[in-house]
Parts: C-alpha cells; sequence; structure tokens
C-alpha cells in the first residue's frame, strides 16, 4: 500500500510540475544563456555574490526542490564522491542550488560531507529567482509548500547551457545524477 501511495504522490507532482510551468518564462534549454544578474547565496545570509550566469568555463548546475529532503540527500552524494573525474573532464565548478535560505542549505553541505569538496558549491536561491528566470519551477504547495526548483543538472559552459538534465518527478534521479551526467561529459 505505501509503494502505491508513494507512487501516486509522485505522479501528483509530475502533473502539477507540468501544469505549473506551462505560460511561464520558457524553460532552459541546450543552447540557452543562463540567467545573468541574479545573484545567489554561498556563505552568508544577507550578502549574495553568486551570478551562475556569469561563470567561465566548464560547470555543471545541480537543481534540487529541497535541502535536507529525501531524494536530494540520495542525489547530491554522487556528485561529492566523483568530483575528480568532474575536474579530469574539464569541469572548474559544480553548483547545487536549492530554493532553500543560506542556514539550511550550509546545514545540507555539512551533513553531506561537502565542506571539503571546493569544487562543489552549495548555493541558496532563497527567494527562487535563478529558479523562476531558468523557466524550471514548479508550484509544490501541499509537498515543499511554495514554488520550487524541477530537479536538474546541466552542463554550462561561459554561462550557455551544452545540455540539460530535466527529471520528470522531483521525485525521480535518473537523467540529472552524477553518473548520468558525467556519461554526457
Amino acid at each position: 500500500m505505501a509503494a502505491q501511495q508513494a507512487a501516486q504522490v509522485a505522479q501528483n507532482i509530475a502533473e502539477n510540475v507540468k501544469a505549473s510551468v506551462q505560460g511561464f518564462v520558457a524553460p532552459l534549454k541546450q543552447g540557452s544563456k543562463l540567467p545573468a544578474g541574479v545573484l545567489l547565496k554561498e556563505k552568508s545570509p544577507t550578502e549574495a555574490n553568486i551570478d551562475l550566469g556569469a561563470l567561465s568555463g566548464k560547470n555543471i548546475i545541480v537543481a534540487v526542490p529541497g535541502a535536507f529532503s529525501p531524494t536530494c540527500s540520495d542525489q547530491v552524494p554522487g556528485y561529492l564522491e566523483n568530483v575528480e573525474k568532474f575536474q579530469s573532464k574539464g569541469v572548474k565548478g559544480i553548483y547545487v542550488v536549492a530554493v532553500n535560505d543560506q542556514f539550511t542549505v550550509n546545514a545540507w553541505k555539512e551533513k553531506l560531507g561537502g565542506a571539503d569538496k571546493a569544487l562543489v558549491h552549495f548555493i541558496a536561491d532563497d527567494e527562487g529567482k535563478f529558479t523562476r528566470a531558468s523557466g524550471l519551477d514548479f508550484d509544490s504547495v501541499g509537498f515543499f509548500g511554495n514554488r520550487r526548483s524541477q530537479r536538474y543538472a546541466a552542463i554550462v559552459e561561459d554561462g550557455v547551457v551544452k545540455d540539460i538534465f530535466v527529471e520528470k518527478s522531483p521525485l525521480d534521479i535518473t537523467v540529472s545524477g552524477a553518473p548520468a551526467v558525467l556519461e554526457k561529459l
């Protein structure tokens, strides 16, 4: 019975994602430029200083609906464990973006063991500005309580999306997990 309920919840979320993104900003796709000028927070809850659209070189953006959620906490360790493989493929940075406040994102980074991984940056999109500007937000009322990011990973070079992998449901980790992204690099 629990499996059936989980499947129904996943289906409902997937339908909400699809319905809530229609009619808004066009979602990022291959060839899109990342939203520029949207400053996010990495270390300080009051100082926004990360502009993902201005990053140079090859970077990975990993967007998650929420820090500490079970699926997000299953997805991100694959990136932490494979830092050297990403570096060997020319990746300058991996940016984990969550629609959470900086205190939560920093605590999650510590819990996942990401503090010693200089290549991996945990970024707070606390107001959801980057997520909305990317066109990959969804209405998660009843699940996370507000608008959140769809689960995706993007390979970005000099601010341009070279490839993007968006999950059909925020509860899935199929195309946005580290092994799938490494395979595409």
